[in-house]
């Protein structure tokens, strides 16, 4: 983040961009085990088994997800603010957790049982629950990570989870496993995920006095429900297809499946508008370089940055969608098609609406964005118990394109509130242009996939630098101040040591 004359940057620009880069990292190499494992349980449970473990990850995500209930972003925007503050809000942020998820798994065993779902997806949605409990608590780790702006010790977790769960999940189908025996593999790799957190916490950053105070639980828990709120609002807005899919077709989870693997293809883009907004979050929080438009100048960068990552993604899903399902998935999946179409529209404004979250939880007005999200949710559930019957997953998929370019429309209008106004043309002009060049030239390859991928690529690359050089100089100087940022510099000071308290 720089001033608009293109000189110096921001202060803390080069430290986000650093941050940035190790969580994009992390994320990119714990998401291509992930796929890798999720590619194996659809392609050898078939479509109804990997509806039924997609259906146990969807549902349990949602529930556990209340559990914390805004208190870790809570948590990451206070402590960044006043490192000193970590003890008392890490000691009973856990605490709160604990005691909040033992009611969620009685609430998942009453859902089952309303249900009448079989033993094995039973079986499946406890053991993937473990695993979303453990993911919670090991959020809260995070989020110390997060305030200390030390963001590779988030994708060391991570990588270390996800990789052992694709390693353990193939074994596991080699040996003849089933939903149940993937369901403890993908538990059992996230204990190993949340001990690894424990370590690096306690071993690089802060030693935790582990006072637990039940007299500040309240005041926490207040302070988190706006942020929880919309956190959970938005976790729904995007997992709640799956679930009335669910409901919607009998119990019957195919057409669950067929949602789920284009879903799953579009869920591995967001990781880049998280690890921005994550390493971002430090700087909005504190108001560094506040005024003369710094911060919306900052937000807008972030923007800009995230659409010309994004809209070349959303371009080749929408125009390559038969060949991408047809090589990772295989031809049985054909009928997810549309829906990857219709998703992978939906790449951008899943990334945007993400990015403007998190600026609201950063300058403490995330009520801006609840609203709207219960606005949106209604309109969701309203467009799939009207489109799901006739159209099953490619309703879904249509009732989530609706809803998520409506919320997108109104994110500009509140991220404008919080941190200044921010130009929508400045953001997204030269990505959009650069990736109508690149639509273009996917077309005139034949849409061959590998061929189509690398000029569309190109073009894409070669246009957008072009026309940001010419229409926004001073942004493309600022752009290439903070690429410098990241190359490899000797530390000036060693490992502090883990504070105690």
């Amino acid at each position: 983040m720089t001033e608009r004359d293109g000189a110096a940057p921001l202060g803390g620009g080069g430290l986000v961009a650093r941050n940035a880069a190790a969580r994009t990292g992390g994320e990119i190499i714990a998401k291509l085990a992930s796929v890798v494992f999720f590619v194996a349980v659809a392609r050898v449970l078939g479509e109804e088994g990997f509806g039924d473990f997609m259906f146990a990850v969807s549902f349990t995500a949602v529930l556990f997800i209340v559990s914390g209930f805004g208190t870790d972003e809570l948590m990451a925007r206070e402590v960044s603010r006043d490192r000193g503050r970590v003890h008392e809000y890490l000691s009973n942020v856990v605490a709160v957790k604990a005691a909040m998820s033992v009611l969620l798994f009685g609430l998942a065993y009453l859902v089952m049982v309303i249900g009448n779902y079989p033993s094995d997806v039973r079986a499946a949605v406890f053991l993937v629950g473990l695993g979303a409990c453990l993911e919670n608590f090991g959020r809260t780790w995070a989020a110390v990570f997060q305030a200390w702006e030390r963001m590779e010790f988030i994708s060391v977790v991570l990588i270390l989870q996800r990789i052992l769960t694709a390693v353990g999940g193939a074994i596991a189908l080699a040996l003849g496993g089933g939903l149940v025996e993937v369901s403890a593999v993908y538990a059992g790799a996230t204990l190993v995920g949340f001990l690894a957190g424990v370590l690096l916490l306690r071993g690089f950053i802060v030693r935790p006095t582990w006072r637990v105070d039940t007299s500040r639980w309240l005041p926490i828990i207040k302070a988190g429900v706006p942020i929880g709120l919309l956190t959970l609002l938005f976790s729904l807005l995007l997992r709640l297809d799956q679930t009335l899919i669910s409901y919607l077709s009998g119990g019957n989870n195919r057409e669950v499946g067929f949602y789920a693997a284009a879903f799953r293809l579009v869920e591995a883009t967001l990781f880049v508008s998280w690890s921005f907004s994550q390493a971002m979050l430090p700087w909005l929080a504190r108001g560094e370089g506040a005024g003369d438009r710094a911060m919306a100048d900052g937000y807008e960068m972030g923007q800009k940055a995230l659409a010309a990552v994004l809209t070349p993604v959303a371009v080749i899903f929408v125009l390559l969608a038969d060949p991408i399902v047809r090589l990772v998935y295989g031809s049985e999946y054909s009928e997810a098609v549309p829906s990857l179409q219709l998703l992978g529209a939906m790449t951008l404004f899943f990334g945007i609406n993400g990015f403007a979250a998190m600026a609201l939880i950063a300058r403490d007005r995330p009520g801006l964005f609840s609203r709207s999200l219960i606005g949106m949710i209604v309109l969701n559930v309203a467009l799939n118990i009207i489109l799901i019957p006739p159209m099953g997953a490619t309703g879904a998929a249509l009732a989530a394109l609706i809803s998520g370019v409506g919320l997108a429309a109104l994110a500009q209008v509140f991220v404008g509130r919080a941190v200044g106004r921010v130009s929508p043309v400045r953001s997204f002009g030269t990505p959009l242009l650069a990736g109508a060049a690149s639509a273009l030239a996917i077309v005139a390859t034949g849409q061959q996939l590998a061929l189509s991928v690398a000029v569309g690529s190109l073009v894409y690359l070669a246009t957008l630098i072009g026309a940001e050089r010419l229409l926004y100089p001073e942004d493309f100087a600022r752009f290439r101040a903070l690429l410098r940022h990241l190359r490899p510099t000797p530390p000036s000071t060693a490992t502090p040591r883990p504070e105690t308290g």
